[in-house]
């Protein structure tokens, strides 16, 4: 006889993992409510237990519409503890682009909660696929929609009994959907061992870590703190909507110890007038991706919480990550985002597909544990988004342009689609904006390109003031031209009070293209 070991360490089975040795330290948080491992391991058995009384099987999809929640984290789990494939819809979706997404994904059940009931009501009719019987709430029973917290009373608290494959989905993740063909990330339970394998480590993530979610639960960026932290047994504080004030004040409740957040909201905590009131001392790991940092903002989270390392993340959702470390930075990478996570294998390659050695700057394509399948019933887009290595293995292209050093850090300079094409010369827009960040009065800036009747295009720039600051635009403008390259200047800038935003703040350029990409009106 020999021994086996069956693989019992996807997302699902920590919970239940936990339970048994840690079974009444707390696992989640929300507001006044908690939860301790074994009763979110019962909760989550109770979910999942549900969903196969329906008649719902593996590989069937489960849509969730609500808020961020004990009861959506609940569903979530319990969902793929009976090896469902969980498809999060974002509640800032309007009606035409839920029926979109949600007929995409062939969601069988949708699950709702108060809050969101009425924008389903008013498109039901248009999704066939969910049963009469499939649309659960966590509020009282009423209509068409049947309770969740009267049918989970009846529910077994007891396994559902699903093995779960590590290649099995776990997720559909949608990343547009407003307009154009849906894009639905399929990742398998294999591929979230990113998380806990490669962040648990380079965060120094333990049992008694507490990290507070600033994001919505089903975005990626999230995952970099709650999955290692589950995984090690910590706890993990879920924020109702993320406000500056809200996050300090569960910083200090919860003795929270790590955050991931976007720049965007850790501009916003930096300039909240009660920030110093607020006893951050617990803090020992802030981590901000999405979009770049700029050098002011840096510093001045080294100011404000001098007991946490910055880390910089870089990745998408398809599905990979770079990490760099506080240790990094003080050695002189403090520009680049860091080295491959988990073992991934990060190439560049110029346009023709041909790969090129460290010093040369050209697309960033990766091949991850972390990798989607694919984009869900679109292989087409699928093979768009593919390069495949002299070796015959896939990489996902990245879109971003950069460089690996000879110390095999990575730098990103920009987006393909954010490159500026003026006289025949590339701008990537990143560099236009850190220096509009320079600019004491400025919060937050991006840049698009513009038509130009001489030179193609040139970067039009919006920026956001400082709280309490008046910047006039001319005026910027001159300021920001004097310290950039005579092929990068700005020929307008803009001041709004807000940026379009995607998920969960980075700033949405393609809604500024689509405002004023023509130059109509400027």
């Amino acid at each position: 006889m020999s021994l086996k070991y069956d693989l019992s360490l996807m997302c699902p089975d920590v919970i239940t993992h936990n339970a048994r040795v840690s079974g009444d330290m707390v696992a989640a948080v929300f507001e006044d409510e908690r939860l301790t491992w074994r009763e979110l391991d019962e909760r989550t058995n109770q979910f999942a237990n549900l969903l196969r009384a329906e008649g719902l099987d593996k590989g069937d999809k489960v849509a969730l519409f609500m808020p961020a929640s004990l009861n959506a984290f609940i569903a979530f789990w319990g969902s793929a503890k009976a090896g469902c494939v969980t498809v999060p819809l974002n509640i800032m979706l309007d009606g035409e682009s839920l029926v979109r997404l949600a007929a995409d994904s062939d969601a069988v059940v949708l699950v709702a909660d108060p809050e969101t009931e009425p924008i389903i009501d008013s498109i039901r009719a248009r999704l066939p696929l969910i049963g009469g019987s499939h649309w659960l709430t966590f509020g009282p029973a009423h209509d068409h929609w049947r309770s969740l917290p009267d049918l989970l009373a009846e529910s077994p608290v007891t396994p559902c009994g699903v093995k779960i494959d590590p290649f099995d989905i776990i997720t559909i993740l949608y990343t547009s959907g407003t307009t154009g063909h849906p894009k639905g990330i399929e990742h398998t339970h294999v591929s979230r061992m990113m998380y806990p394998y490669g962040f648990a480590m380079g965060l120094k993530i333990d049992r008694y870590s507490v990290a507070v979610l600033g994001t919505p639960p089903y975005a990626s960026g999230t995952w970099i703190t709650m999955i290692p932290t589950m995984y090690r047994g910590g706890t993990v504080v879920i924020l109702r909507k993320f406000t500056a004030q809200a996050f300090l004040a569960a910083v200090e409740r919860e003795r929270g110890t790590h955050a991931f957040l976007v720049p965007t909201q850790w501009i916003a905590i930096l300039e909240h007038s009660e920030l110093r009131n607020h006893d951050v001392s617990s803090l020992r790991c802030i981590v901000t991706s999405g979009q770049p940092i700029a050098e002011k903002t840096y510093h001045a989270l080294e100011d404000a919480f001098p007991g946490a390392g910055i880390h910089e993340v870089y990745g998408f959702s398809e599905g990979f990550a770079t990490l760099r470390l506080p240790a990094d930075a003080v050695r002189g990478k403090r520009m680049s985002v860091g080295k491959p996570l988990m073992l991934e294998d990060i190439r560049i390659i110029d346009e023709t597909g041909a790969e090129l050695p460290p010093g040369e700057s050209g697309e960033i394509v990766v091949h991850s544990i972390g990798m989607m399948t694919g984009y869900y019933k679109n292989p087409e887009l699928t093979e768009e988004a593919t390069w495949t290595a002299p070796d015959g293995r896939g990489f996902m292209r990245t879109g971003d342009i950069g460089h690996l050093d000879k110390d095999g850090f990575l730098y990103v300079s920009g987006r393909l689609k954010d490159m500026i094409k003026s006289g025949g010369i590339n701008i990537f827009a990143v560099d236009v904006e850190q220096v509009f960040m320079r600019h004491p009065d400025v919060s937050e800036a991006a840049a698009i390109g513009v038509p130009h009747l001489k030179w193609g295009e040139t970067p039009l720039v919006v920026v956001i003031p400082r709280s309490g600051a008046e910047v006039d635009p001319e005026e910027l403008r001159q300021w920001a031209n004097e310290r950039l390259a005579r092929y990068q200047r700005a020929s307008h800038v803009l001041v709004r009070g807000e940026l379009p935003r995607a998920v969960y703040g980075k700033v949405a350029k393609a809604e500024l293209r689509r405002e004023f990409g023509s130059g109509a009106g400027l």
